[in-house]
């Protein structure tokens, strides 16, 4: 049986990302790019933190998608860090809009789906 405290800590740590990544949209919307990094880097701690809290537990979720959205969600945050870098977050929105948003919501569904059924049960 997986972990039911990280299970529920995972799902309450993915509705405070997203209201992350709704701020940090909204900023980004007003050009505000200054305004974003020290939260992007805390999106992408937090995403860190739960990827490496569900490894251990993998083998004993039923069968899922967690780590194909895992991995479209980590290619859409490199995406978003090498737009910083390089273009001090000119298409930083475009990219949150297209890619990272829609990465993020696909991988938080996949994750709830998953993981509630272990916390109702």
């Amino acid at each position: 049986m997986p972990n039911q405290e990280v299970i529920k800590n995972t799902l309450d740590l993915l509705e405070t990302m997203e209201e992350v990544m709704n701020y940090v949209k909204n900023k980004l919307k007003e050009l505000n790019i200054e305004g974003t990094i020290t939260l992007l880097t805390d999106l992408i701690t937090a995403f860190i933190q739960v990827e490496k809290s569900l490894l251990p537990m993998m083998n004993k979720l039923r069968q899922n998608q967690i780590l194909e959205k895992t991995d479209k969600l980590r290619i859409a945050f490199d995406s978003m860090v090498k737009e910083y870098e390089n273009s001090k977050g000119q298409r930083a929105y475009e990219i949150m809009q297209f890619t990272l948003n829609p990465a993020f919501s696909n991988w938080r569904q996949e994750l709830e789906n998953t993981l509630k059924p272990y916390i109702l049960s």
